[in-house]
């Protein structure tokens, strides 16, 4: 990666940070951020806006070369209408389709069809020390970066506690193989530690590991996340051979 690319990134991610720190983080709202698009895997970054003023969008365009391309981001409530999109001033003529949404983070990436792209694949939150554009982070909530995993990948999570420093939250992909066989043994110890109360199943490791196979399922707190497959899990809702929810 040159120099100027580098520069470019953190300065993206610099300018995004002090943005975010202005909202408190019951009214941040991610949308994903797509620049000319042709899919939604190269739409590798989120937005951070203020659902107070502003929902998710996203356009799409035909080109002058009669390409479909995809651009998205937030943008202010008062130009969306009930999910769509409002024109103001000159329209570009190029805009086939143009929606809003508001209800979730990422909500926006399924808006005007945006072709999902190699769906054998997980796309996944990533942050990384040693691989990422953005490094590991002290929140969950402050990776906003997603990588397209290998077809014999899936997403995980990783949390480590640092002895005089805060924890630290990795994000990334891992090898389905090795998910199956860790995601057993998850399963496998939180099912013998129902209903128990002993030192042993009460006790947390300072780090932890997960995996699933769902598009950003990888978001959050690696504790969090097992609590919630486990939950699927229980319910009938988790495949153990895709690793993705029913």
């Amino acid at each position: 990666m040159n120099t100027h690319k580098q520069l470019a990134i953190w300065i993206t991610f610099f300018l995004i940070g002090v943005f975010a720190l202005e909202i408190p983080p019951e009214y941040q709202l991610k949308c994903r951020l797509c620049n000319n698009a042709l899919e939604l895997r190269d739409c590798t970054k989120q937005e951070i806006c203020d659902n107070r003023t502003e929902e998710c969008y996203m356009e799409q365009v035909i080109t002058d070369a009669f390409t479909i391309q995809y651009r998205g981001g937030c943008k202010s409530s008062t130009h969306c209408n009930g999910g769509t999109a409002v024109a103001t001033g000159k329209r570009d003529e190029g805009i086939v389709c143009s929606q809003c949404c508001g209800y979730a983070n990422d909500c926006n990436s399924r808006l005007c069809g945006i072709r999902q792209g190699n769906i054998t694949a997980s796309q996944c939150y990533f942050c990384d020390d040693s691989k990422s554009d953005q490094a590991s982070v002290s929140r969950p909530e402050d990776c906003i970066t997603f990588t397209n995993c290998d077809t014999d990948q899936v997403c995980s999570a990783h949390d480590e506690y640092h002895p005089g420093s805060h924890m630290t939250y990795r994000y990334g992909c891992m090898n389905k193989a090795i998910c199956k066989t860790l995601t057993r043994v998850l399963f496998r110890d939180m099912e013998h530690c129902l209903n128990r109360t002993s030192l042993e199943c009460n006790h947390e490791s300072v780090m932890c590991d997960v995996c699933c196979g769902d598009t950003g399922c990888n978001y959050g707190a690696c504790k969090e996340i097992k609590e919630r497959l486990f939950r699927l899990y229980k319910s009938g809702h988790y495949n153990m051979t895709t690793l993705q929810t029913t």
